[in-house]
């Protein structure tokens, strides 16, 4: 399970891959539904700044697809700021 930090040392997120859910849930991504008993990716950590009271944390289920189209995307934005 890698744990991935920021320049700050308020802010981090880990992926956990799950291999049977117990109830269905709802990818962030797509919004379609996961079905229970279905393998999903769930990330969990903490934004800094996303509020006026301090840190927010998040817990995300995503769609394998999805997470890694989505990990596409920000590589492609990032290689674009230089």
């Amino acid at each position: 399970m890698p744990q991935y930090k920021s320049k700050s040392n308020q802010e981090f997120h880990k992926d956990k891959p799950v291999k049977k859910s117990r109830k269905e849930h709802k990818c962030c991504s797509c919004g379609k539904t996961i079905p229970a008993k279905s393998s999903y990716i769930r990330t969990v950590g903490v934004a800094e700044g996303h509020t006026h009271h301090g840190n927010d944390f998040f817990s995300h289920a995503w769609h394998k697809e999805c997470l890694e189209d989505h990990r596409g995307y920000i590589a492609w934005h990032l290689r674009r700021q230089g």
